[in-house]
């Protein structure tokens, strides 16, 4: 019997939710490991690589289609060494193969990722997404593709070799794995910032918010940025709100948040933001609750205030684990009430699932949550609020006054009625990465609401994974069922430390301070590209595949490059270490030469560009807290996003060099480049900012 002939499915024991999934299927999948591509080198078989996660849709179709199918499964097994990875717990591996993807096809990948290797080298030679089981959309059986990528791989090695050669240079080339020469000239913050303000407005949709086309994404960095621009002043100020405004509104009326149980979907299929794909990532809601806190705050929107403290109570309530940090995901599908899987189920309304309530309570949810009008999805009703509580006065005759107890009424009785349902596939797994974008999200949430009680929480999840992924000073990306696991990547370890930063704010702790400066030592030390700029997406010692990956463009999740950059930029100002100072101005350099080009790609460098051309202003007051926690409050009130105020006892002994106790409290302040002599009063700090 062959080596390969004594594979079997290798997932049962995989840490993976996801892989665990397709433990079951007849495929011999086996997982990414040294031993799995030794053998392939050794058999000289090549590796359908397929990628996925645990609430992708199309991911669970091709596996009922194609994975579960015995005669599909029969054929890969004779022609292939299958690999089954979970995008989430590599997301390096991800970048790399949707990259050669997008070189061999000339348009972007997406999930299931197919991916044929050669496993000398373990660069692709073909790549898909979905493949069917039969010939349709235009693309053969999968069973057939199967065949004919073996045969290919067979009888053309020579050229399969040639075309490898050319994509790995490619692919390290479009990485950023390999420095290139700079421009001397200097391009200006205002100047990427107002192309970037120009291609928003080019492309906002003024009729639905966001921008104009379907599917729509809520693309939180660009949201973020444009709210920090707004605020602070820039360019077409008036226009850039009124959008913002209408975009964030419909986030939180229409149907891409969960009207009943809080929380944001991860995008919607449509325009006009009614249905969306009924997946909830943890990545999503972190950004948005962040963007949502802030936007509410200062434009005194107490609906969106209202959508946060949903959004952090869902959280709690169905995606915090044991250890107080969160899970990743919610699938979109989930039984129906025949008890077969389908997208939507759990959040889907009949005018049927109203006879529980009164007559004039079904009228309100008729008129409020739009039941009133067409089915919006398949035949049901997804929930959608898109008239005003003076447009459900006027249709149900209720006073407006009455309408918030009585919708609130409402909600909680569907929602009751909700949580008997089968709750979508939960992915249990805990990612450092997207807590570090929670936090954030979290401690942003608590400074805008004043609200101590989510501080906490944010504490506690703090807590969870410095318990959890923090070992020996190094950040595990991924925990799950009491291990942690996966060296972490420079999302993991920027999106922390920008948290902390936020935390410290609150209360600066020694623990959390020590913290910080563990994180950020590790970022200069293996991640930076000290030579050239910038960071790459691994460390030193990770394994590297075909390329690292620098890149300064935001996709999902923000920039992990720029967070990295803007929490050095912040610590070495406020702790007065200027060794970094010129690899922030080199790498600034490389990344506003990047995002000319097509800023609306780059919104997290354009925000950190304009911060950094304006300089920080850095506020640390010393004392008795009794004493400066008005001083505090006075700083903090209001939305200023390049202030960051940090209160320190007397006695502590941390920042004591550069900002020394004195007899009494005093207020140090770093702005623009230049520290001033300590203010001893809150008159004295007023009298300094007017």
């Amino acid at each position: 019997m062959t080596q390969q002939a004594k594979l079997k499915n290798d997932l049962k024991g995989a840490s993976s939710p996801y892989l665990q999934q397709h433990q079951d299927n007849p495929v011999h999948w086996q997982q990414w490991n040294a031993e799995t591509l030794q053998l392939a080198r050794k058999l000289d078989k090549p590796i359908l690589l397929s990628i996925g996660y645990s609430s992708c849709h199309w991911c669970h179709v091709m596996a009922h289609e194609s994975f579960e199918d015995i005669s599909t499964a029969e054929v890969m097994n004779e022609l292939f060494i299958n690999i089954k990875l979970d995008r989430e717990e590599r997301p390096d591996l991800d970048k790399t193969y949707q990259l050669a993807h997008q070189l061999l096809n000339r348009q972007a990948g997406g999930w299931p990722l197919t991916t044929f290797l050669d496993p000398q080298t373990l660069t692709p030679f073909f790549s898909g997404t979905y493949f069917p089981n039969r010939p349709k959309y235009g693309m053969p059986a999968f069973t057939d593709l199967l065949k004919n990528i073996a045969g290919v791989f067979t009888e053309k090695r020579e050229e399969i070799k040639q075309q490898n050669g050319q994509l790995q240079e490619a692919l390290q080339f479009v990485s950023g794995s390999v420095s290139r020469a700079e421009p001397s000239n200097e391009v200006t913050a205002k100047e990427i910032t107002e192309d970037f303000i120009n291609e928003v407005l080019q492309r906002a949709d003024k009729d639905f918010g966001g921008f104009k086309g379907a599917p729509k994404f809520p693309q939180a960095a660009i949201w973020q940025t444009v709210f920090e621009l707004s605020v602070n002043g820039d360019s077409q100020r008036e226009q850039i709100n009124d959008h913002l405004q209408k975009t964030l509104s419909a986030f939180a009326d229409y149907g891409l948040y969960d009207h009943l149980g809080g929380g944001f979907f991860r995008y919607c299929v449509d325009e006009a933001w009614d249905i969306p794909h009924f997946e909830k990532m943890l990545y999503d809601n972190g950004q948005l609750i962040k963007l949502m806190a802030e936007a509410g705050h200062y434009f005194a929107r107490g609906d969106w205030m209202q959508r946060v403290k949903q959004s952090i109570s869902w959280l709690s309530e169905q995606m915090q684990s044991e250890q107080a940090a969160y899970y990743s995901a919610l699938d979109a599908d989930s039984l129906n009430a025949d008890g077969h899987s389908e997208e939507g189920a759990y959040y889907v309304w009949s005018q049927a699932d109203l006879q529980s309530l009164n007559e004039e309570e079904q009228a309100v949810a008729s008129h409020y949550y739009g039941l009133a009008d067409k089915p919006n999805f398949e035949g049901q009703w997804h929930l959608v609020c898109r008239n005003s509580l003076q447009e459900v006065a006027e249709k149900t005759g209720i006073h407006p006054k009455q309408l918030p107890l009585l919708i609130e009424s409402v909600r909680q009785q569907l929602k009751q009625k909700r949580d008997q349902r089968a709750l979508p596939f939960l992915d249990d797994k805990q990612l450092t990465s997207w807590n570090g974008l929670l936090l954030q999200g979290l401690f942003s949430a608590a400074r805008q609401l004043g609200d101590e009680d989510i501080f906490q929480k944010a504490k506690m999840a703090q807590q969870g994974l410095q318990q959890t992924v923090h070992k020996d000073e190094q950040l595990m990306a991924c925990y799950r069922d009491g291990a942690a696991y996966q060296p972490g990547f420079l999302d993991d370890y920027a999106y922390l430390a920008k948290a902390l930063l936020m935390r410290l704010t609150f209360d600066f702790d020694r623990e959390s301070w020590q913290w910080l400066i563990q994180l950020c030592e590790a970022l200069w030390t293996k991640f930076a590209d000290q030579k050239n700029g910038g960071f790459y997406y691994t460390a030193r010692d990770a394994e590297t595949v075909i390329t690292r990956h620098k890149s300064w463009s935001d996709d999902a999740m923000p920039n992990s490059a720029c967070q990295a950059l803007e929490v050095l930029w912040l610590v070495s100002e406020l702790t007065g270490k200027l060794d970094w100072q010129e690899f922030i101005e080199k790498s600034l350099h490389s990344a506003k030469h990047e995002a000319v080009k097509a800023p609306l790609q780059y919104p997290s460098v354009v925000r950190l560009a304009r911060a950094f051309e304006r300089g920080s202003e850095i506020w640390v007051l010393r004392g008795d807290l009794h004493q400066t926690v008005a001083w505090q409050e006075y700083l903090t009130t209001g939305q200023y996003s390049e202030r960051w105020v940090f209160s320190l006892r007397s006695d502590a002994d941390v920042l004591e060099q550069k900002y020394p106790a004195q007899e009494k409290p005093v207020a140090y302040c770093c702005r623009n480049r230049q520290c001033f002599p300590a203010l001893d009063s809150i008159a004295a700090i007023k009298e300094f900012l007017n």
